[in-house]
């Protein structure tokens, strides 16, 4: 199983308020990527306690889920031009940085284009041996993971050929598999999706 979507939705105060945190960032342009200021606590605190955590927090509990893996968060981007999507597999990160695999996800678009395609490569997972080490620093700290081989999201599209799966049909919310190779094509203009990282697979949350 790759992907399973679901009705759920944002109010419209709860959208108005994730639109309203990244109001000032999309004032810039930005390739699509996960908030890096997500996972302070003062973050966290803001997310839970607001109208998106106040309705977040129930759904996510009547599939026997909750938050605590790696908290809430948003993928952001501001495109002036449409975006092939950097092919990725999805690591998450401890207070010392180091890495883990997310399994999948609960994706809720807020902004943007609700047709943009996700696509996935089922067989290139997080175990992978043709992965290849790679390295970040963010606030004076190394994070090190795996990457698709290739410096540029064009050549990892050309490393890993044609997709396996596509799906433009993902909003209003959806699981999605996470630990295998897999991206986002984005639209131009702003697009925000609130997500939640999940350590469970796709069958252990909504059945084979």
């Amino acid at each position: 199983m790759i992907y399973q979507t679901t009705n759920f939705t944002f109010s419209k105060d709860a959208a108005d308020w994730v639109i309203a945190r990244y109001q000032d960032q999309f004032k810039q342009n930005f390739d699509h990527d996960l908030d890096p200021a997500q996972h302070t606590q003062e973050a966290q605190e803001a997310w839970h306690a607001s109208p998106v955590g106040q309705e977040l927090v129930p759904f996510l509990a009547t599939y026997g889920l909750d938050t605590s893996y790696y908290g809430i968060s948003a993928f952001i981007s501001n495109n002036e031009k449409p975006f092939i999507g950097n092919p990725h597999v999805d690591t998450r990160f401890d207070a010392d940085g180091n890495p883990s695999e997310i399994k999948s996800r609960f994706n809720v678009l807020v902004q943007g284009n609700p047709k943009d395609p996700m696509v996935w490569w089922h067989n290139w997972t997080y175990w992978d041996p043709r992965l290849i080490p790679s390295a970040f620093e963010l606030n004076g700290k190394t994070f090190r993971h795996k990457t698709i081989p290739g410096y540029s999201p064009k050549e990892r599209w050309e490393w890993l050929e044609q997709p396996d799966f596509v799906s433009t049909s993902l909003a209003p919310s959806a699981f999605v598999r996470t630990n295998c190779a897999h991206t986002v094509k984005v639209s131009a203009g702003p697009r925000i999706v609130v997500t939640v990282a999940l350590d469970k697979w796709l069958h252990e949350i909504v059945g084979p």
